[in-house]
C-alpha cells in the first residue's frame, strides 16, 4: 500500500508528534528540541524533513544542514562515514554546491504500511544519531576535522 504525505501527517499526529506539512514542497518538517545537538545557528533544535519518494514506496527523513564542513569538507565527511558506521539505519551524504552535510535516514514501506510507531521510532533513532554525531564532532575541537574514529555512542540498540 504506497504511503503519501498525508498519511505520515496522520501517524505523526497518532504519535504525538507535532509537524508542518508543506504541501508546496511535498515534504513535512518536525522540529525536535534536542540537549546536546547545536544546529548552525546556534539552536538546541534538529528540524527533521520527511518525503515520501518512489510513489509511496519509501520514506526518507533526513537533517539538512546539521552539521558544518568546515574548511576541510573531506576531513567532515570522513568523520560523519565513521559516525554512520557506528549508527544502524543512519546515513550521512554530503552536497559540496550547498554545503550541506546531511543525515537521512531512507525506509521501504512494507505492503501492510507504516504504523504510528515505527514513524515516531525512525523519528527518534535520527534525533539520537544527531545527538551522538554531534559528541563526535565536538571532539574534533573543531567541526569538519579530526578522526573518523571517534567514538559514539546512540544509546540505542540496533
Amino acid at each position: 500500500m504506497p504511503l503519501t504525505l498525508k498519511d505520515c501527517a496522520e501517524r505523526l499526529q497518532t504519535a504525538g508528534l507535532r509537524h508542518h506539512l508543506d504541501v508546496e514542497e511535498r515534504v513535512i518538517r518536525v522540529v525536535v528540541v534536542t540537549s546536546r545537538y547545536l544546529n548552525r545557528r546556534g539552536e538546541h533544535l534538529a528540524i527533521i524533513t520527511i518525503a515520501v519518494q518512489d510513489e509511496g514506496e519509501r520514506v526518507r527523513l533526513s537533517i539538512e544542514r546539521a552539521f558544518d564542513a568546515g574548511p576541510d569538507p573531506a576531513g567532515a565527511c570522513l568523520l560523519a562515514c565513521g559516525c554512520a558506521a557506528a549508527t544502524p539505519f543512519v546515513a550521512a551524504e554530503y552536497d559540496a554546491d550547498f554545503d550541506n552535510l546531511r543525515l537521512v535516514i531512507e525506509a521501504v514501506v512494507p505492503k501492510r504500511g507504516f504504523a504510528a510507531a515505527v514513524l515516531a521510532s525512525l523519528v527518534d533513532r535520527l534525533v539520537g544519531a544527531v545527538e551522538a554525531w554531534q559528541v563526535a564532532f565536538e571532539a574534533t575541537g573543531d567541526e569538519g576535522s579530526g578522526s573518523p574514529q571517534t567514538p559514539i555512542s546512540t544509546g540505542q540498540a540496533a
